[in-house]
Parts: C-alpha cells; structure tokens; sequence
C-alpha cells in the first residue's frame, strides 16, 4: 500500500521493548512491522471511514441486485426452453398438410404463412434464449 511505513520492535534482555525505525542494538529479538499511515486530523479521518462505509454499502447493494437478477434469469430460462420446445412442436405440427391447404397439387399461401409464424416464434424464442444466456454470463 503506497504510504506504508516500517517500524521495528525490539527486545532488549531486559525485557524492554523499543520501537523504532531501525533495530535497537543488542537487542535479542527483532520483529519487523508494518504500519498504514493515519490521517492526523480526526474530522479527515471520519470523513475516510464514512466513505468506506458508503463504498462497502454500494457493493453489497450491488451484488444484492446482481444475485435478484440471476435468480430472475435463470427462472425466465426455464420459461424459455419450455416457450422454445412448444415452438418446435407447434413448427412440426404446421408442417403437417391439413384439409384446405392444397388447390390441386400446390399447397396454398395459408399453408406457407402457417409455416412462416411457426418458424418466426422458434426463432424468437431461440433469440430470447440466447439474450438471457449471454446476460448471465455477463453477470457471473
């Protein structure tokens, strides 16, 4: 951490204890510590704490937020692969030529705008699955 300090302790065979910037002389046992700086004016140092605060308070709000959103992403996946092989049936199932749908040997423009709806709402599940997939990718 930029500011950081050094200190020494030392103890004598005395049982003293020093600390100093540098390692007492002749001392028996010496312990190397690192010291943050603090800010000497109690109102700054107030001012950082509340700051902190507020941070630590941001970030758990926005992983709160993160965790809601997850959670609603993978119930509307659930939803969506469900929505996706009820389109997939319902394609198959347009595809099926039904009374009316031929005029002699051609099918009919109902039977082509029938298959065009089908493949449309697949399609836009498939879309929708992979926009909710690609979000929560983005949000792990």
């Amino acid at each position: 951490m930029a500011g950081e300090r050094t200190v020494y302790r030392s103890e004598l065979p005395g049982g003293r204890v020093f600390y100093a910037d540098a390692p007492a002389a002749g001392a028996g046992r010496v312990q190397r510590l690192t010291v943050e700086p603090h800010p000497v004016d109690p109102l700054q140092a107030l001012a950082a704490q509340r700051a902190l605060a507020a941070q630590r308070d941001a970030l758990l709000r926005e992983g709160r937020i993160r965790s809601e959103r997850l959670a609603q992403i993978d119930s509307d996946v659930s939803k969506t692969r469900e929505e996706l092989q009820r389109a997939a049936a319902a394609r198959a199932a347009a595809q099926v030529v039904q009374e009316g749908d031929r005029q002699g040997r051609r099918l009919t423009s109902t039977y082509w705008l029938r298959q065009q709806r089908a493949a449309d709402a697949e399609a836009r599940a498939q879309g929708r699955l992979d926009e909710l997939t690609r979000e929560r990718a983005v949000l792990q």
